[in-house]
């Protein structure tokens, strides 16, 4: 097992796949509010245009993520109070993102403009929370990138499928080239496997193909808890803390992330 991210002093994480589907939000969810309830002071950031993650948080209205790269955009320097919404749950702050069409709203060349404005803000903001984690969108355009370069560590989620074997690779890819535009070093820390079924026939064999990777794996068993709790806007940790799911979100959190 590699060091935790805290001992390492990284505390902004994407958590990141191009491919739908995968849990990355439920991921970003669960382990945001996870880390809260252990008294970790937490920022969730929405960076998926879907605003998935801002509609479980109940954000409302107000500016979001999109309209704070619009200020940077122009050069102005954002109160960031303006964009936060407050105590999502205890211990943790949301910047909500709700433009759905952000993507036709900025283009590229914006993205890739601001992107280094908005990595500062992020390291600044890192003075004030313990945790950082970033929800992306599934893709890999201008956008992703501008969300990775802001990180300092990338958790991949993913499921035990014959596709994600060539995604991963091309997720490893990207974050390299992220690292060379940011100019500071960033890595994949953890896969985690979502929904995972020991009865499903040639898991085994999945674990040992993606083993070749040498990152750490870990697995969220499929769980009755999970999607029923998040209609319902609640965590593992409300609906169903005795879980097996809620034990596999804590290993990743103490073994990732505080050990």
């Amino acid at each position: 097992m590699s060091e935790s991210l805290k001992s390492l002093g990284l505390g902004i994480v994407a958590v990141a796949n191009q491919k739908g589907g995968v849990g990355k939000t439920t991921t970003v969810i669960e382990i945001a509010s996870g880390l809260a309830r252990t008294g970790e002071k937490v920022l969730v950031v929405d960076g998926d245009p879907q605003g998935n993650l801002s509609l479980f948080f109940g954000a409302g209205e107000g500016h979001d993520f999109g309209d704070l790269l619009g200020a940077l955009l122009s050069g102005d320097v954002p109160n960031i109070e303006d964009f936060l919404v407050r105590r999502v749950r205890k211990g943790l702050d949301l910047l909500p993102g709700k433009h759905r069409l952000l993507r036709r709203e900025r283009s590229e060349e914006d993205m890739l403009k601001v992107a280094p404005a908005f990595a500062d803000l992020l390291l600044g903001l890192k003075k004030r929370y313990d945790w950082i984690l970033i929800d992306c969108s599934p893709s890999n355009g201008a956008l992703e990138r501008l969300l990775v370069r802001a990180c300092e560590a990338v958790i991949v989620p993913l499921e035990f499928q014959l596709f994600s074997v060539a995604g991963l690779q091309s997720i490893l890819d990207d974050v390299v080239a992220c690292t060379a535009e940011a100019g500071h070093g960033i890595r994949v820390h953890a896969l985690i496997f979502t929904k995972a079924e020991n009865r499903v026939a040639r898991v085994e064999s999945y674990r040992e193909v993606f083993s070749a990777f040498r990152i750490p794996i870990f697995e969220i068993c499929k769980s009755e808890y999970i999607p029923r709790s998040l209609e319902r806007s609640r965590t593992i940790w409300e609906s169903g803390p005795s879980s097996f799911a809620a034990r596999d979100y804590t290993k990743i959190i103490e073994k990732v992330f505080l050990e």
